[in-house]
Formats: structure tokens, sequence, C-alpha cells
């Protein structure tokens, strides 16, 4: 089977959609050539090898039309990077 990609999938996205598993996102990056991290396009068309299927939360997916797109595109996003190799004694880490 051949899909293709909706804006903001990531390969979790993909796997869990079409197989019900987030473990699946390995054998579908393995099959389409791609590192399990990839940033996918919209409109990218990536092969779904045959695998194991938990049908049951497939199954709810495709009922309720649930199409996933948690993948981040605004880098701006993220929190400021913090913990211990960014504090500095007794200006941002407070000793008792």
């Amino acid at each position: 089977m051949t899909i293709t990609v909706l804006p903001n999938q990531s390969l979790l996205d993909i796997a869990i959609q079409h197989t019900g598993s987030v473990y699946n996102a390995f054998a579908i990056a393995v099959a389409n050539g791609l590192p399990v991290t990839e940033t996918l396009t919209t409109g990218q068309s990536l092969a779904i090898p045959i695998l194991d299927t938990n049908m049951d939360v497939y199954s709810k997916y495709k009922k309720n039309k649930i199409e996933p797109a948690t993948s981040l595109t605004n880098l701006e996003l993220l929190p400021e990077r913090g913990g211990i190799g960014k504090m500095k004694i007794g200006s941002t880490f407070k000793a008792d």
C-alpha cells in the first residue's frame, strides 16, 4: 500500500494511523529508506509494508477519520533550553 503524507505528519503518526502501532514506524522508515526521525513533506508518498496491525486501534482511527499530525514544524515553540549546564550559582540557581 502507498499513502500520501498529510501536513505535519511524522512517521509515528503514519504508523499509528495505518497500522495501529507506533512500533511499525521503524519498519515503514526502513521500507522507504528513511531515518525514523525524518521530517516528512506534505504530499510525499510512502510505502506501507505488510505489518502486524493492531486492529482495535487501526479500526478506531479509520472509523473516526482520525489523521494524526503531531510533527513540530515551528521550532520557536520549543521552550528555551535550561538545566544544570545553564544554571549559575547565585544567579539562576539558588543555594540554601
